[in-house]
């Protein structure tokens, strides 16, 4: 018997207790992300080391008969959004719909209209603290118009389109980490992925070896009205130096440690610190894909923690919340590493747990964390997933709606 996912669930009750649900409705699904390493190296060329996670988002799709668009939200409830398809272009909102409508705006104009809808959106994955929940929803919404073309698109240019939904029409300048991480995942593996050179290598991550373990610091953090566009440009800055004295640089992963030795005492100080985060990311990662091709847990999660010591330290993103945090998690049994996670000023951290250490650690952190903070905080645990899907809606269901 088929098993009708939670999430799905919900999502299809939100919309029976709005409206009369058309049976031609069709429900899709995309995963959020952990990143585990490449801390920043997206958009510095550099390789990222992700996990899709076993929650995300569900859009459930309503067709409509004219080219309005009704947008709904569990996560912002009373706050419907209504529009034309005629009226999508960039920056026309900066509310939450914003990346529903990013992603239905690039990927119909990649692949033609396909009509109105009533989309009702639903998650079971935290907003805003470094999961990639907004590209859990620009996914989902270019994922969705490809199925509901008929399409079965290279994952690559799926990532492109949902890579320009945030770039372009949200505003946001961010590498293609997320999308990545979302688009090419699978069960029980993480990515290696070579942001330059576009290679990919899915490394054994297997949910029976490792709990991705989540907790939210309580810091909320709005990535666009964040430091996180100063960071890109301090990058900027930083390579342009460099290339100054490295001709043929393009990208600042390319900066070795004794080039950084060399020539960075010319550079600020807060450019200096960033560019030697990169220079020693670039390493952790690397260390971090061997460790797991051999599959030893204590020295990827070695490098997991030394990536947050270096996001604190160096690329000065971190809070006093998230190293509570993470401190905390270092010091229980079977934590192999943790870090924060996203572009950090607040959000979550992640760390790899072994599974027999899972409930206990659970229980413990948010003691430890309360201690130090007086803060409270929630651990969920996720498996390494695939990417996304389209979820079937029940016969048991569909045939109670009406034509």
């Amino acid at each position: 018997m088929q098993v009708t996912p939670a999430l799905l669930q919900r999502t299809l009750a939100m919309a029976q207790a709005h409206a009369e649900v058309d049976p031609a409705a069709r429900a899709f699904f995309a995963p959020g992300r952990a990143n585990l390493l490449g801390a920043h190296m997206d958009y510095n060329g550099g390789s990222v080391l992700p996990v899709a996670l076993s929650r995300g988002t569900c859009a459930l799709f309503v067709p409509r008969g004219d080219s309005l668009l009704r947008l709904e939200s569990t996560q912002f409830p009373g706050e419907v959004v209504e529009t034309s398809l005629a009226e999508l272009r960039p920056r026309r909102t900066d509310g939450w719909s914003a990346y529903l409508e990013g992603g239905l705006y690039v990927a119909m104009r990649e692949w033609g209209e396909c009509g109105g809808f009533d989309i009702y959106l639903d998650a079971d994955l935290p907003m805003a603290k470094g999961l990639s929940s907004s590209a859990s929803v620009e996914s989902v919404a270019v994922y969705a118009v490809s199925r509901l073309h008929d399409l079965d698109p290279p994952p690559d240019l799926m990532i492109r389109l949902a890579h320009a939904a945030e770039t372009e029409y949200v505003g946001v300048r961010c590498g293609i980490l997320d999308q990545t991480a979302i688009f090419l995942a699978q069960e029980d593996s993480a990515l290696l992925f070579d942001c330059t050179e576009l290679t990919r290598e899915h490394l054994p991550l297997r949910a029976d070896q490792a709990v991705i373990a989540v907790a939210d610091s309580g810091v909320a953090r709005q990535l666009a009205k964040s430091a996180f566009n100063q960071r890109v440009a301090e990058c900027t800055q930083a390579l342009a130096f460099f290339q100054q004295r490295l001709p043929g640089m393009t990208c600042l992963r390319d900066l070795t440690a004794e080039q950084l030795q060399e020539f960075g005492g010319g550079l600020e100080t807060e450019l200096r610190m960033r560019a030697q985060h990169v220079v020693s990311e670039k390493l952790r990662t690397d260390a971090g894909a061997d460790a797991l091709r051999r599959g030893d847990l204590v020295a990827f999660g070695h490098a997991m923690s030394g990536a947050h010591i270096s996001l604190r330290d160096l690329y000065e993103v971190s809070t006093p919340e998230l190293d509570a945090l993470v401190e905390s998690a270092w010091s229980l049994p079977g934590c192999y590493g943790g870090r924060l996670t996203g572009a950090g000023f607040g959000g979550c951290i992640a760390a790899v747990v072994a599974p027999d250490a899972f409930d206990d650690f659970a229980r413990e952190l948010p003691r430890l964390y309360r201690h130090a903070t007086g803060s409270e905080t929630e651990v969920l645990g996720f498996s390494p997933a695939g990417g996304p899907v389209e979820w079937q809606v029940p016969e048991s269901i569909r045939s109670q709606w009406q034509p």
